[in-house]
């Protein structure tokens, strides 16, 4: 059998994932069939048996290529000239994304894997991965702000990461818990609290 190309391969590699994505937004993780993803892929079994073992390898994939996603945008926050306007450039990536059926269904599917990872070491540490990376970028993020005079100078860099997205994962769980949530002005009482000199 002729081999394919790693270009090719990837491209398959992401099918699969995008379906299985698809999937697990619709019918959560558990719920989901190898069969359903074969019919959501348009591929055959031996086409995904391929690139995963099976569906925890499809999940964990999942999960990682999310993060990346992730890793992208909150750079681009990191990229911008102050800390206003990269806090700006986070809630419209991620807060304001809150409000797409899409992006709600994916989030619905985050909080069962936070759960499932309890769990299963595996997921753990993609979950954790999922969460270290942006720390890092945050607390970068929030020390240039510092230097710069925009935030006070006695804030730790990390605790301020770590509430950041500590606000964003529980604004998550509430619009699982509540589909109507207006997300908007949490996003103000926010900026509110971190131009605060208090």
């Amino acid at each position: 059998m002729p081999r394919i190309s790693r270009a090719r391969a990837d491209t398959r590699r992401r099918q699969i994932i995008e379906a299985a994505l698809a999937c697990f937004a619709r019918h959560g993780f558990h719920k989901t069939t190898m069969q359903d993803i074969v019919t959501q892929s348009g591929l055959s079994p031996g086409s995904i048996y391929c690139h995963f073992a099976g569906k925890h390898d499809i999940i964990v994939a999942v999960v990682e290529e999310r993060h990346r996603r992730e890793d992208e945008l909150v750079q681009r926050a990191f990229e911008k000239p102050n800390f206003v306007d990269a806090l700006d450039q986070l809630a419209a990536d991620f807060v304001d994304a809150l409000r797409l059926p899409e992006e709600r269904a994916w989030r619905r599917l985050t909080v069962q894997l936070w759960a499932e990872s309890l769990h299963d070491s595996r997921l753990a540490l993609a979950v954790r991965d999922g969460v270290e990376k942006p720390r890092a970028m945050l607390a970068r993020m929030v020390r240039r702000a510092k230097t710069l005079g925009e935030l006070p100078g006695t804030l730790s860099a990390d605790a301020t990461a770590r509430l950041l997205i500590a606000f964003f994962q529980g604004l998550v769980l509430q619009v699982a818990w509540d589909a109507n949530l207006d997300v908007r002005p949490c996003v103000t009482a926010l900026k509110a609290l971190m131009r605060s000199r208090a």
